[in-house]
């Protein structure tokens, strides 16, 4: 009888320490993909400030049209998509540029000067590595107080990157068109 009273003292210590095991092995699974997770976003959103800007030169209000300027320029790297927000004390507007060509309700390329017979496209994407390109915005219907800038790279939304908080008025000699023949 005594013997299996040691029988049972080892299997019940053996199932303990396996039990053990399996909740150690359990919870590291759950904190390395936590710290997994982690770390991919951080490498993602590591290296992005001063990649992509606001070009505060050519970046205005156009109280005339209700609408906007709004100049990116973007260095050599790798972007899914910029996540851009205009807001002033009443109102908060978005969207989002990709490196493929689409359509954006209220947003446009901005062609300083007029050319007639000129095809102007209505789909609008992300500038290309190394350089830059001016938006017109519309439906802004009093001056922003503030422009952010947010990529997302690898699948993840990075945080602000660039922002401009003093946004001029536009001089009367550039109206945000948007097209060559004011099109939109």
């Amino acid at each position: 009888m005594s013997k299996k009273k040691g029988l049972s003292q080892i299997v019940s210590t053996v199932l303990i320490v396996l039990i053990t095991v399996a909740l150690i092995a359990g919870f590291w699974a759950i904190i390395n993909s936590y710290i997994n997770s982690n770390l991919n976003r951080a490498s993602a959103c590591n290296d992005i400030f001063e990649k992509v800007s606001i070009n505060p030169d050519y970046t205005c209000y156009d109280s005339s049209s209700n609408s906007m300027l709004i100049s990116i320029s973007r260095s050599e790297f790798e972007m899914d998509s910029l996540f851009v927000s205009v807001s002033n004390e009443s109102e908060s507007m978005s969207f989002t540029l990709e490196n493929t060509p689409k359509l954006i309700d209220g947003v446009v390329y901005y062609y300083g000067v007029s050319v007639v017979g000129e095809e102007v496209p209505l789909e609008v994407s992300l500038p290309g590595n190394e350089s830059g390109r001016t938006y017109c915005f519309s439906g802004v219907k009093s001056k922003p107080s503030l422009i952010d800038l947010s990529p997302k790279r690898f699948g993840f939304q990075c945080g602000v990157v660039d922002s401009v908080n003093e946004i001029p008025f536009c001089p009367t000699n550039i109206f945000c068109e948007g097209s060559p023949d004011g099109a939109r």
